[in-house]
Formats: structure tokens, sequence, C-alpha cells
């Protein structure tokens, strides 16, 4: 009985974390595709063109696994910090201390939510990421 709980204490922050950055989809998911777009424009197109071919990949193809890498992992980070000082800042973070949920729970609900966040804004980075190079699945 005690696991149960637990789970449903996991799953409880894991629904408020999502929900909240679904809630504000507009500075969650648009700020990474703005910046992949400008970073393909700028240094895809112009430095792009002036580089030669890297083991029979365009520099474009060359670049798209470590944008998408890098907005995963930034988003993740940023999703778990901003909901610790935001639930500091509002007093709640002593709530969920004093709450019988295990710390374990708490951590890994918040790390989930920010390992959905990462997950989604890398999909859409990669989606973008078609628009302006064909990305080979070999």
């Amino acid at each position: 009985m005690p696991f149960r709980k637990s789970f449903i204490a996991f799953m409880t922050i894991v629904r408020q974390e999502t929900g909240r950055f679904l809630k504000i989809w507009t500075q969650t998911l648009l700020p990474p595709v703005i910046t992949t777009a400008l970073y393909f424009i700028i240094f895809g197109t112009f430095l792009g063109s002036q580089l030669a071919m890297i083991d029979g990949f365009t520099y474009m193809q060359f670049i798209v696994p470590g944008v998408v890498m890098l907005t995963i992992i930034t988003n993740s980070f940023m999703n778990v910090v901003s909901s610790f000082y935001s639930a500091k800042f509002m007093r709640q973070i002593e709530e969920i201390i004093v709450s019988p949920a295990p710390i374990w729970a708490v951590v890994s609900g918040f790390v989930s939510g920010g390992v959905l966040r990462g997950l989604l804004t890398g999909g859409v980075v990669l989606a973008i990421s078609n628009f302006f190079t064909n990305i080979p699945l070999h």
C-alpha cells in the first residue's frame, strides 16, 4: 500500500508539471522553434554553403542531432529549475516537503516533468529541422 500512495504522489507531480508547461506553450515551445529556425537560416545557409560535405552529410544535416540534443537538455533543465524556483518563491515547496510523499517521488516527479518537456521540444525542433534539410534515417 505505501508504494501505491508514493506512485499517486509521483503521478500528481508529473501531471502538475506537464499541465504547467503545456499551459504556457507559447513560452515553452515557440522560443526553441524560433532559435532553431534562426540558427539554420543564419549558420546553416550562410556558413553551410561554404563548407564541404562531412562524411557524406551536408553541414545542416550534420548539426541537426546536436541542435536537437541541445534543445532537449536545455529545456529539461530549465523546466526543473523554474518549477523549483517558482515553488520556493510561492512557498509551495514547504507544502511538498511536509507532505507524506517520499522524497524520491517528489524529485522523480519534477525530473519526469522536465524530461517530458525536453522530449516534446526536441520533437518539435526535429520536425522544424525537416523544413530546412532532409534528415536521412539510416
